[in-house]
């Protein structure tokens, strides 16, 4: 691992989640009302589609596929993939952190079930747990 590498840091519901700095584009505040939830494709699980940058790039909520409390949803992370930016919506962010930082652990046999599963390892910082998200597996939303 890179010793400058870092990770973003964030919460959806009461859940700790991380991903790698270098996945994200941007981070867009207060984003509720600038959602159109009508362009939202269950099928993909694509919730709404959110204006970026002269175009409308699709977001996707994660809390009714982990069942986690979806109110307070106003953040975006702008993630960028082979396909294009895509936005996951979160309830908080809690900073940037050296991955030297965290220690990374197997995922527990909880987390592990069959069916669709956006999980990589879960790492620790300062004796916290933040799930390290598969983004590729965030936006497909397949089973695997």
């Amino acid at each position: 691992m890179d010793e400058i590498s870092r990770r973003l840091l964030f919460h959806i519901g009461p859940v700790g989640f991380c991903v790698d700095l270098n996945d994200l584009v941007e981070i867009r505040e207060q984003v509720a009302e600038q959602v159109d939830f009508s362009r939202g494709d269950q099928q993909s699980f694509v919730a709404g589609a959110l204006p970026f940058r002269r175009t409308m790039i699709p977001v996707v909520d994660l809390t009714d596929r982990l069942d986690l409390a979806s109110e307070g949803l106003d953040t975006a992370l702008v993630l960028g993939s082979r396909e294009g930016n895509w936005a996951l919506l979160v309830n908080r962010v809690v900073g940037f952190y050296p991955a030297a930082e965290m220690k990374d652990h197997p995922l527990p046999q909880l987390l592990q079930a069959s069916g669709w599963r956006c999980f990589q390892q879960l790492a620790l910082f300062d004796g916290t747990p933040f799930i390290r998200l598969d983004l590729a597996a965030c936006y497909a939303g397949n089973p695997g």
